[in-house]
């Protein structure tokens, strides 16, 4: 006996369409704010935040992504590693850091309460390539910025030099195959105004394929502004 499923009624169908509308508000609210302040995560939002980070695709579940949570003193203690490795860099170059490049690097850790390192640490199998696990990565920092819109929480994705900077990586126990994906500044956003949603465009964007002999191949689509709940 085949059971046909009961139709959806009106109040499940709303409370779909709500939440739907919901997750895409998240998504197009997410924005990189740059001045972040206290208070930063609690330790249950950071779990969440991670959580969500973890349920990001996963070919072969792999688990790819690592994270390396800074926060409190260690922001301090990681500042000095940033300023004495720009100061090797540029030594290295014939150059001599000045006096405010090493204060700035001290200050990069401070710019949020809570940093999380996301890093790609790779199964060398040959099973996934890289590049897979890479965007799996990438994956899943989009996804804890945006657990991180969702409980109100301010979020910057940052990388610059020292992501790459051997004497850094050894600091903060990366191994010689990882990648450090970026970091993610959580905190409260802090300074005038707040960035609105974007106005998203797709034109220019999208290409419809067709196949040889069936049009032309390859015309970018026409879009409209993509409409919102």
């Amino acid at each position: 006996m085949v059971t046909e499923p009961l139709p959806e009624t009106t109040d499940s169908l709303r409370r779909r369409e709500s939440a739907t509308c919901e997750t895409l508000a998240v998504i197009h609210a997410r924005r990189s704010v740059s001045t972040l302040g206290e208070p930063g995560p609690s330790a249950d939002e950071l779990e969440v935040i991670l959580a969500a980070a973890a349920a990001a695709p996963d070919h072969k579940e792999l688990r790819p992504w690592r994270f390396v949570v800074v926060e409190g003193e260690a922001r301090q203690e990681l500042g000095e590693i940033l300023a004495d490795a720009l100061a090797k860099r540029l030594a290295a170059a014939g150059q001599v850091a000045t006096t405010g490049q090493l204060d700035k690097e001290r200050r990069k850790p401070l710019r949020a309460p809570t940093l999380v390192g996301v890093l790609c640490v790779p199964d060398t199998s040959g099973r996934v390539p890289l590049v897979e696990q890479l965007s799996s990565t990438a994956a899943a920092a989009q996804n804890a910025l945006l657990a991180a819109t969702a409980l109100g929480l301010g979020s910057m994705w940052r990388t610059g030099s020292a992501a790459t900077d051997e004497s850094v990586r050894q600091a903060l126990g990366v191994g010689p195959e990882d990648t450090v994906v970026g970091w993610l500044y959580l905190g409260t956003p802090r300074g005038p105004g707040h960035k609105p949603p974007r106005s998203i465009d797709l034109d220019g964007l999208v290409r419809r394929w067709q196949p040889r002999g069936s049009g032309s191949i390859g015309d970018p689509a026409r879009h409209e502004p993509a409409r919102r709940c």
